[in-house]
């Protein structure tokens, strides 16, 4: 009897070891914790890391930019036109460098229309990007949840906090500066947490005036959201009076990795031969502007399963 019940015993303690070791595999590992979980604070840390990553990774490619700005008169006629298509890269110090493929002559540059802040603006505010290190210059607010064509995205309001002091307003004002920041919205995806759109205009405006846009970005090799496209159609009110309608179209287009060798010796830009694979920059094919919808945005690229 003694020896039955030894058995009995033992047979008990190795099903309850057994079916300890069983609930223990089947258990799931702790995951990581959902976006839907994350406070606006922790999804502002979040997108703004991914928005200083992307900045960096972005000036590794070099990449075509078509820009189009027009000046409307009655009936929807254009009445003045500045057009340019332009190659963007970037040295080793991670300095953007631009060559002009096509600009004919502009008279909106000549008379004085469209100034050297609006090609700023065109260069480094449309195509906006909300760094880690710029976040301490805006008040960020989220405002909810929205649907931008098949993404789930974060919706946050995005404002310089310039614009609430009037002290630093003036010193901007007196030494000449405006459309240093950008104010408007962004809608970041609820997944990869990157920007994939934003909407707003450049500010401050003293004697000038911006117009409102907005500025879609597509997957770019299955991992990053860069720029493709902005648009904007406003009229524009000054102080002195008059009124100035504004339309313009932005494309940036072939983006293609590209680790620069450009080096300066004693000021002169030094470009050696590209590696094999490589785009030598200064070589991409010269496209003719093409009859399009000005108001079609692009079709968004699905986003990737696979994460990096």
């Amino acid at each position: 009897m003694k020896k039955i019940a030894l058995a009995l015993l033992i047979v008990t303690a190795l099903t309850a070891s057994l079916w300890t070791a069983s609930a223990q595999q089947q258990t799931p590992a702790p995951t990581q914790k959902s976006t839907q979980q994350l406070s606006p604070e922790e999804l502002i840390k979040r997108f703004t890391a991914k928005e200083s990553e992307l900045n960096e990774i972005w000036k590794e490619y070099q990449y075509i930019q078509e820009s189009k700005i027009q000046t409307i008169g009655q009936a929807n006629t254009v009445t003045g036109e500045f057009y340019q298509v332009s190659e963007f890269v970037f040295n080793d110090a991670g300095k953007r460098l631009q060559r002009i493929i096509k600009a004919p002559l502009s008279e909106l540059e000549r008379s004085g229309v469209l100034t050297q802040e609006d090609k700023n603006a065109l260069t480094n505010l449309q195509p906006f990007a909300l760094t880690t290190q710029e976040l301490s210059l805006y008040n960020v607010s989220y405002v909810g949840k929205e649907k931008v064509d098949d993404l789930n995205t974060y919706v946050f309001d995005v404002n310089p906090k310039v614009m609430s002091n009037e002290r630093e307003l003036k010193k901007l004002k007196d030494q000449k500066i405006e459309g240093k920041f950008f104010q408007g919205r962004i809608w970041v995806d609820d997944e990869d947490l990157q920007v994939v759109k934003s909407a707003g205009k450049v500010v401050p405006e003293f004697k000038q005036r911006f117009p409102k846009f907005e500025t879609y970005r597509e997957n770019i090799d299955g991992r990053y959201w860069f720029p493709t496209y902005t648009y904007g159609d406003d009229k524009l009110y000054f102080d002195k009076g008059g009124m100035l309608h504004v339309r313009m179209v932005i494309k940036y287009k072939n983006y293609r990795r590209f680790q620069s060798d450009i080096k300066f010796i004693d000021g002169a830009e030094v470009v050696d031969d590209p590696k094999p694979g490589e785009v030598k920059p200064g070589e991409a094919k010269k496209e003719e502007p093409k009859k399009e919808d000005p108001k079609a945005k692009p079709t968004p690229t699905p986003r990737p399963r696979p994460r990096p």
